[in-house]
C-alpha cells in the first residue's frame, strides 16, 4: 500500500474484488468515520437496534403506476435525481424525467416495477442495517450483484437514454454509474454545491460533468481534467447579479461552522480532529468580542449537531440561526465562514463574506487543502488565514469583490449541450 487505508488493505488481502469495494466504498466509510454527536445523523455500527424501513409499499406502488402515464411522445427518458430544480428545467425542454428507484420525488415517474422494487428493498436492508463485516458478506454481495443486473435490464429494455447524478462517491449513484456505462448510455454528473476539493470526481466514472461557472471549469482543468468533458450550465435558482454593493458592518453577523466529513475521497486519507470544529468558533469569537460585538448568529452544517456545539460554546454569544438560509442572508450584514456555497449565495442575498480558513503548512483545520477562491490566490477574494488576518480584515472593513459571483455562477441557466450528447 502507498499509504495506510483500511479499504486498500482489503482489496490487496481479501477475495472481494476491488471493484466491490470501490462501489462500497462510501457505505464502508461511513461505518468507520461517519460517529459521533457531533453528527445530525451519525451511523450506528453497533447493529443493535435494526430499524424497518420507512418506505411505504403502497405509496411506490403508485409512483410506478405512473411511470407510463404523461410522458411526452417521441421524447428522451432520462434518469435524474439531480438537484434544484434542475428536472423541471429539463422536462421544460421537452425531455421525459424519471426518478431513480431510491429517491423518489412527488407526482415524479419512478425506475422500474414492483418486483424491482422488491429486489431494492432487500439491498436497503443491507445498506441500513448491517455492521461493516456483513455488508461485505458473500451473501450481501450476492444481493447487490442481483439487483444491479435487473437494474440493469430493466434499463435497457425501457428505452432510457441518459443519466443525470449529483455525485460520482454515493452507493446508488455510482451503481446507476456503472450501469449506465455498460449499456454505453452518457450519464452526467450535475454539480450540486462549490467544490471543496477539485479531485473529488472521477474522470473514469460519469462521461461528462456540468458545473455551474467558468472558474469552477478552470479549477477541474488545472488539476487534469480533460476540458472537453466538462460543460457549463449555471444555476436554476439564481438570476443575474444586479448590485455589487455588499452590506459589511458588525450589525447583525453570521457565522457558519467549520464542518467534519463522514467518508474519505479519493486522493489519500484524512482525519480530522472534531475539537477543531470548536477551536473555530473559539477564535472567532475571541477577534469578536476585542471588536465590541456582544452576540453573533451561528449556522451549523445541514450534517451537524447543534445541540453538541452548545456544550462547548456560550449561548449568549451565540445564537443559534433556524431560518431559511434566504432569509437569514438578507437580514445579515456580515458572514464569516470556511469553505462554502453560502460564499455564493451570500454574495446573491447582498452581504459580504468573510473567508476564515485558518492554516498551517497549507492545511486547514480538518487537514484539508484549501482550494479557490478559498485559498488566497483570487484578488477578488480575501482570505484570512490566521486570526491576525481576520482581525485586519475587519479593521479595515474590507470586503470581497461581488463579480466573483459571476465568474462562478454562469447565467441564465442553460442546458442546450445536453441535446448534443443525449
Amino acid at each position: 500500500m502507498d499509504y495506510f487505508y483500511l479499504l486498500e488493505y482489503l482489496k490487496q488481502n481479501t477475495h472481494i474484488s476491488n471493484s466491490k469495494i470501490d462501489l462500497l466504498k462510501f457505505e464502508l466509510d461511513q461505518r468507520i468515520y461517519y460517529f459521533g454527536e457531533h453528527f445530525k445523523h451519525q451511523r450506528d455500527n453497533s447493529n443493535k437496534n435494526k430499524t424497518l424501513l420507512k418506505k411505504v409499499l403502497l405509496d411506490q406502488y403508485v409512483a410506478f403506476l405512473y411511470l407510463t402515464k404523461g410522458f411526452k411522445t417521441n421524447s428522451k427518458r432520462i434518469v435524474s435525481n439531480a438537484y434544484f430544480s434542475t428536472n423541471s428545467e429539463l422536462e421544460k425542454q421537452n425531455y421525459n424525467i424519471l426518478r431513480p428507484i431510491h429517491q423518489p420525488g412527488k407526482n415524479a415517474a419512478l425506475v422500474g416495477n414492483y418486483k424491482l422494487y422488491e429486489q431494492f428493498n432487500k439491498v436497503e436492508k443491507i445498506r441500513k442495517n448491517t455492521n461493516f463485516f456483513q455488508l461485505l458478506s458473500c451473501e450481501s454481495i450476492s444481493t447487490i450483484e442481483s439487483f444491479h443486473e435487473s437494474l440493469a435490464k430493466w434499463y435497457n429494455t425501457s428505452n432510457v437514454s441518459s443519466l443525470i447524478v449529483p455525485n460520482d462517491l454515493s452507493f446508488y449513484e455510482l451503481l446507476n454509474i456503472r450501469i449506465f456505462r455498460e449499456l454505453k448510455r452518457p450519464s452526467f454528473i450535475f454539480l450540486h454545491g462549490l467544490p471543496c476539493r477539485y479531485n473529488y470526481f472521477d474522470e473514469n466514472q460519469a462521461d461528462y460533468l456540468v458545473v455551474w461557472g467558468e472558474s469552477i471549469k478552470e479549477h477541474y482543468v488545472n488539476v487534469g481534467f480533460n476540458p472537453d468533458k466538462i460543460f457549463i450550465s449555471g444555476h436554476p435558482y439564481y438570476k443575474k447579479l444586479q448590485s455589487f454593493n455588499l452590506r459589511n458592518s458588525l450589525d447583525n453577523i453570521l457565522i457558519l461552522t467549520k464542518s467534519i466529513e463522514g467518508a474519505q475521497h479519493r486522493d489519500k486519507v484524512r482525519i480530522g480532529d472534531r475539537g477543531n470544529l470548536i477551536l473555530y468558533l473559539y477564535s472567532i469569537k475571541n477577534i469578536l468580542q476585542k471588536k465590541g460585538v456582544k452576540q453573533v448568529r451561528f449556522r451549523p452544517h445541514p450534517s451537524e449537531n447543534p445541540d453538541w456545539y452548545f456544550r462547548f460554546i456560550d449561548p449568549k454569544f451565540f445564537k443559534l440561526d433556524t431560518l431559511i438560509l434566504s432569509n437569514s442572508l438578507n437580514q445579515s450584514t456580515l458572514v464569516i465562514g470556511p469553505t462554502s456555497t453560502v460564499f455564493l449565495e451570500s454574495i446573491y442575498y447582498g452581504v459580504n463574506y468573510l473567508v476564515y480558513e485558518p492554516t498551517i503548512n497549507d492545511l486547514d483545520l480538518v487537514n484539508f487543502n484549501p482550494v479557490p477562491p478559498f485559498d488566497g490566490s483570487n484578488d477578488k477574494v480575501p482570505v484570512a488565514k490566521n486570526e491576525q488576518d481576520l482581525t485586519d480584515l475587519l479593521s479595515d472593513k474590507i470586503s470581497i469583490d461581488a463579480s466573483v459571483f459571476n465568474d462562478y455562477i454562469q447565467t441564465p441557466f442553460d442546458i442546450s449541450f445536453m441535446k448534443k450528447l443525449i
